[in-house]
């Protein structure tokens, strides 16, 4: 009997058979996690390949809206391999008490990768980390998400609001020592009908813009049993089709505060850093399987008498894509640092903060940017069997071209980068920050460059998103200088990346960068 076919790289170990990677993660889990990181990586090359390709081909889950005995129920209709793979993968659910913190779950959320299970597990650690911090969270409702069988969710954008929060039309009503939430759809609702612990925005004053928001735990369920909010319809998506994602009507819906207004926007910003420093990981994560597979079709697959890879052209597509994903690994890792070190520095000006929040921006554009090039340039390797569903690489792409939409597009992180960068005393600190690893012969002139670069972002508003790709490559060749220290290898792909070396073309890959396949 024919098992699904989820790709040449199933069966493999996506940990062990990347040693320039493990000496990453090495580099910045401040425990020994080895045992853990293998784990995950038999996982990434098994079952989430496997039902990751059977989800994709079944298409969108169907929501069930009552039961059999005709009670509103609003469940998203999932397979018995679906539930239990993410009941194999709840344990990634963040908490402050593991000595590896976000850090190793963020190395976990590289090696899973598919963007639509990740989702799930981000939404959960950011429902968790909300309520541990900002509330007097009952040990009972915290285990629901970390042992099960509870799932969560943010939801915050509408119709009208999307990255403008502002615009956020949902009202919330003060009423007997709780609030009641109305007035506004949630319109991309990642887990509706999986999730029955949510953080949502809502308006509590008339203040105008974000100033007015808070932020608010809602659970699908009331004390009698009958449901909090209505999930009205699931959206049928080009990919991603792991996590269900629909339309979640708020009318009459029982909340809890847990930020309110000043506070609240902020508090909703921190959260969405954590999904921005996720969708960065899943990023560089996509990319490797696709080099991977790119590199395994290279050495399968004949023409004009001998292996692909042995073409130079073909040749020079698998040494860039490898260079390529090799550059964004290491900035999605070092991004993972600095969420794990700086996420409780005070908000909303101090340095760290402004450090994190920029980076989180600059970070999360030039991932998914390249992720997405570097699925559409493995598909080209495939040829015909790259552009068709029948086989796994087709999907890669679509799942990869979510990732520069989620959590804001590249125009809002412009801007975003933007303000922060305008918050800066000055430029100093972010430029010691990414200059710091770059060799003393090149610091002098990178300094120069990404000062420029800075003054252009917060100046030049035509130019930001011009700029925002610019720094981002100088953040990744930072990143590579910083890794070097693990993996000597790596110091020539970050002069590479400032162009003071060879370019890729002529660039002979060092055997320690190499997939150990």
């Amino acid at each position: 009997m024919a098992t699904i076919f989820a790709g040449y790289s199933q069966g493999l170990n996506h940990y062990e058979v990347d040693p320039a990677v493990a000496k990453m993660m090495r580099a910045v889990i401040p425990v020994d996690y080895e045992d853990r990181l293998r784990q995950m990586g038999a996982l990434a090359g098994s079952e989430v390949l496997e039902v990751g390709q059977a989800v994709d081909r079944a298409g969108t889950v169907e929501l069930r809206s009552h039961d059999i005995d005709g009670n509103l129920v609003d469940e998203a209709v999932i397979s018995t391999e679906h539930h239990r793979l993410y009941e194999r993968l709840r344990s990634m659910i963040a908490t402050p008490e593991t000595p590896a913190g976000f850090v190793g779950h963020f190395a976990e959320g590289y090696l899973l990768a598919d963007p639509g299970f990740y989702c799930l597990i981000t939404l959960s650690t950011q429902v968790a980390t909300a309520l541990r911090e900002l509330h007097h969270t009952p040990k009972p409702l915290l285990d629901r998400l970390y042992h099960g069988p509870s799932w969560g969710a943010t939801w915050f954008t509408e119709a009208n609001a999307g990255s403008d929060l502002g615009a956020t039309l949902t009202r919330a009503t003060a009423n007997n020592g709780e609030y009641l939430l109305d007035g506004g759809d949630k319109y991309f609702a990642s887990g509706a009908g999986l999730a029955d612990l949510a953080i949502a925005g809502a308006r509590i004053e008339e203040r105008p813009g974000v100033k007015g928001l808070g932020l608010f735990l809602v659970e699908k369920s009331r004390p009698d049993g009958t449901l909090n909010f209505r999930v009205l319809r699931l959206k049928d998506k080009l990919g991603t089709r792991g996590i269900p994602t629909g339309e979640v009507e708020l009318a009459g819906t029982r909340a809890t505060l847990l930020a309110g207004p000043g506070e609240g926007i902020h508090r909703i910003l921190e959260s969405l850093t954590l999904a921005r420093v996720a969708n960065s990981v899943a990023s560089a994560g996509i990319a490797r399987i696709a080099a991977m597979e790119s590199t395994i079709r290279g050495s399968r697959r004949n023409a004009f008498g001998m292996p692909l890879a042995k073409h130079p052209l073909f040749a020079r597509d698998l040494i860039e894509m490898r260079i390529e994903h090799l550059g964004i690994a290491a900035l999605g890792l070092q991004m993972a640092k600095y969420f794990h070190e700086l996420r409780t520095a005070p908000m909303p000006n101090s340095p760290d903060f402004l450090l994190l929040r920029f980076m989180s921006h600059i970070t999360k554009v030039h991932t998914a940017q390249m992720a997405a090039s570097i699925t559409q340039r493995a598909m080209e390797c495939f040829g015909g069997n790259g552009f068709i569903e029948e086989f796994p690489i087709a999907r890669w792409h679509r799942e990869a071209l979510v990732l520069p939409i989620w959590e804001g597009t590249a125009n809002v992180h412009a801007l975003d980068a933007s303000e922060a960068a305008a918050r800066m005393k000055s430029f100093d600190s972010v430029t010691e920050e990414l200059a710091g690893p770059v060799p003393a012969k090149l610091r002098p002139g990178y300094s120069k460059r990404l000062q420029l670069l800075l003054a252009t972002l917060v100046e030049q508003p035509w130019e930001r998103k011009v700029a925002v790709a610019e720094i981002g490559t100088l953040a990744r060749a930072s990143a590579l200088y910083r890794f070097a220290e693990a993996e000597p290898a790596l110091e020539a792909l970050a002069n590479l990346a400032l162009n003071n070396e060879q370019p890729a073309s002529a660039f002979r890959l060092d055997p320690a960068l190499q997939f150990d396949l």
